[in-house]
């Protein structure tokens, strides 16, 4: 029996412990995102950190922009929309239905493109669109047996949600419920049933300077809830800090991103005593690239239908399609040796385990191990696995502060995926300036895959001379008239032409009017400012320079000089470090 044998077992007993298949345990992620949002009288106030515009507005601008990004991204994604404490004729209990939660629909779309439009150009007022009446609330209840039954409710030729989450929006910190003290225990089960089914609350808790939020009561009912059976609640539970109306927009935008795994395996600490722990690994920058930019139709009887692939085998000689008699074979030399699965499955088991695993080989100092040119692969975010094994939090939080303390990173030698071939990998902890805790999975790269710098770049650019150090002082006060504290956020920067593409599709198929505008540089240079937003960060940064050359304030006018300087730097240095020998001609000499 294999070291990884009681691992399967265990895993395939919680399998048919919960009510999710094997295929939970497989990365095909369909996500769904409820929005629902409280109304009140907060929600219609025009606030100053908006810029004077209505909270409820931003919120379903929000709600526009979310959903013409994921159309490009992930079109799969399913999204709704409800209001309660509406008085509308057509709601029902005071929830009012926007649109239910389906696959983004452009049907869903231009229902909401068309409610901004009207409400923009004065037609209509989101008071009455969406009346508020205090005396007509709804309560919390209702509210969660809504988001539970959309959720579960069964959609012909649509798969259901394995990834749920619910946004809240409210400003009311202090509902009929937070006084009830029944109430609260009927709230605590029915967030128990929704986390049994694995549907998670985002919450946006909306306070203003004057009046701070305060979110113990939901706090309360939603971390109770929070956690799994057996699970400490210590490290589960929604963030329920309150934030300001201005950042509801970026915070939707940050919090819809799926997290995706990568892998989600074992990590074996000691095999003779069968210590292991469970790990997942989440990719850490992705590259934004269209979830299906078109596909492959035909019509038959006056409806459109979806073509689909097949692969044929034909035969090398007449180009007959071969059906039977199929097998597969691995040249050796000018053989060809025959293998089943079955016996190939066996060969794989002779040098490495069946499923996915890590293991913990030896501990090293970071110093000799992370290095700049050893880097082949993206580095991958490890965290711990709670459900696969009970205690994975504790033990890896451990093992994190041990290395961390002694400067050290775990040597660990497996496979990441069943199918992948058995590497070596160096196990680092975050440092103190990372925003979250855990560990960065690097692969150690071969002989052959090492960078190789050429000798005469080391020997000409030496980082140790005065011109150097110069240049990076100059360097670091330029920088410090930047805010450019917070570092390169890839998440803040779109692919301009995937935008551009995408954009043209979302304008013609909703009717967005665009104004003729002059064919002018001003217009030309602020048309391409907002399809690029590289362009943007580079165009501010470039007017604040020129802002400062042209100033009359002592402290500005530094920033101008500082570039001049830094500009006589790097041009003496770049023509010290040049790797080009200037070209001289041989002479000939004369025969005499």
């Amino acid at each position: 029996m294999s070291s990884l044998d009681p691992l399967n077992v265990e895993l395939d007993r919680q399998d048919d412990s919960q009510a999710h298949p094997k295929s939970y345990r497989k990365y095909d992620v369909h996500e769904g995102i409820i929005f629902c949002i409280e109304l009140s009288p907060g929600m219609f106030q025009e606030l100053p950190e908006l810029d004077y515009k209505i909270e409820l507005m931003e919120i379903l601008d929000t709600l526009g922009v979310l959903m013409s990004q994921l159309v490009i991204v992930r079109p799969g994604t399913g999204i709704g929309c409800y209001f309660f404490n509406c008085d509308r004729n057509d709601a029902e209990n005071c929830i009012y239905e926007l649109f239910p939660l389906v696959d983004i629909s452009a049907k869903n779309m231009k229902k909401l493109s068309d409610l901004l439009e009207d409400v923009r150009d004065g037609r209509i007022s989101l008071q009455q669109y969406f009346p508020y009446e205090n005396s007509k609330r709804t309560p919390l209840e209702l509210v969660f047996g809504i988001v539970q039954e959309q959720f579960l409710k069964e959609v012909e030729g649509q798969r259901t949600y394995n990834n749920k989450k619910v946004f809240l929006f409210t400003d009311n910190d202090s509902p009929p419920e937070a006084n009830d003290s029944e109430a609260k225990s009927r709230l605590r089960h029915l967030v128990d049933d929704l986390n049994d089914n694995f549907i998670n609350f985002t919450t946006f808790f909306i306070g203003k300077e004057e009046a701070p939020f305060d979110d113990s009561f939901y706090s309360d009912i939603l971390k109770l809830g929070a956690a799994s059976e057996g699970i400490s609640t210590e490290f589960d539970g929604p963030n329920t800090t309150p934030i300001s109306a201005s950042i509801i927009k970026s915070r939707v935008l940050r919090k819809q991103e799926i997290k995706r795994i990568m892998f989600q395996c074992c990590l074996i600490l000691e095999e003779r005593l069968q210590l292991m722990v469970g790990i997942k690994g989440y990719t850490i920058i992705i590259h934004e690239k269209p979830g299906m930019r078109y596909k492959l139709v035909y019509e038959s009887q006056e409806v459109r239908k979806e073509a689909t692939s097949k692969r044929r085998f034909l035969d090398t000689k007449t180009g007959e399609e071969v059906q039977k008699g199929l097998t597969k074979v691995f040249p050796y030399g000018d053989v060809d040796i025959t293998i089943s699965d079955e016996d190939l499955a066996k060969v794989r088991r002779s040098y490495t385990e069946e499923e996915s695993f890590l293991k913990i080989i030896g501990f090293r100092s970071y110093a000799k191990c992370i290095r700049y040119f050893n880097n082949i692969d993206r580095a991958l975010f490890v965290v711990p696995d709670e459900f696969r094994f009970e205690g994975s939090v504790r033990t890896l939080a451990a093992l994190f502060s041990n290395l961390r303390a002694k400067s050290k990173v775990a040597i660990v030698w497996g496979k990441l995926k069943t199918n992948s071939h058995p590497a070596v990998f160096v196990l680092s902890p975050t440092c103190s300036r990372d925003p979250n805790e855990g560990f960065y999975l690097y692969r150690v790269p071969l002989i052959d895959e090492l960078r190789k710098f050429p000798q005469t770049l080391i020997h000409h650019n030496s980082f140790d001379t005065p011109e150097y150090k110069d240049l990076k002082s100059v360097m670091e006060n330029i920088i410090g008239y930047f805010n450019l504290k917070n570092g390169y956020q890839p998440s803040e920067f779109k692919n301009p032409a995937l935008q551009k593409h995408f954009k043209l599709l979302h304008d013609y198929l909703l009717q967005v009017e665009h104004n003729d505008e002059e064919d002018t540089y001003e217009n030309a240079k602020s048309k391409l400012l907002s399809e690029d937003d590289s362009l943007r960060k580079l165009s501010q940064l470039r007017d604040k320079i020129i802002r400062s050359a042209q100033s009359k304030d002592p402290q500005k006018v530094r920033l101008d000089k500082y570039m001049q300087l830094w500009n006589n730097l790097y041009d003496q240095f770049s023509k010290s470090t040049t790797l080009e020998e200037d070209f001289k001609p041989k002479v000939k000499h004369s025969k005499t």
